[in-house]
């Protein structure tokens, strides 16, 4: 609000729920998603800190990209925006769509550890806002993403551009 009201800049912010796709890194704070598919690419075994029954809202990079170019014309700026699909997926459910993605072939073992302090239970955000205002609204099936975004890993680079 300070730029809007001292400078006359509109602005527009966006949350991103739990952004997943090809080309995504592991590293730092890197998502479930990309981890998940490096070790199956890798043959090694998936570790799920806690019961894996905690969720996330996971959306599709090309989702985001779309709601990026909303954000730029929208007609209801300096606001904040959450970019979501609106879904709770559970890490065991995401397990079992990584399963589906790489059928015929088999899995690597689960570990189940220790969940982790501070880790959140449950994560969702309520996207209506940017469906409603920016006309925003989350295309892409997990199932359909999981499957692209699996096989860029499985790529003999490695998932490496």
């Amino acid at each position: 609000a300070l730029y809007q009201h001292c400078y006359g800049l509109e602005y527009v912010v966006l949350r991103y729920a739990n952004v997943y796709g090809e080309r995504q890194g592991d590293g730092g704070e890197g998502g479930v998603v990309s981890i998940f598919a490096r070790k199956i690419a890798e043959g090694e075994a998936l570790a799920v800190f806690g019961d894996g029954e905690q969720t996330r809202d996971f959306i599709y990079v090309k989702d985001v990209a779309q709601a990026n170019t909303l954000a730029v014309s929208t007609a209801f700026p300096n606001t904040c925006y959450n970019v979501s699909t609106g879904c709770e997926t559970s890490v065991n459910c995401l397990i079992e769509i990584f399963a589906a993605a790489l059928a015929p072939h088999k899995m690597p073992a689960v570990s189940y550890q220790a969940a982790r302090e501070g880790d959140i239970y449950r994560s969702r955000l309520d996207c209506t806002k940017a469906a409603e205002t920016m006309g925003f609204r989350a295309q892409a099936h997990l199932a359909e993403g999981i499957k692209k975004t699996l096989a860029y890993f499985l790529q003999p680079s490695g998932g490496k551009a």
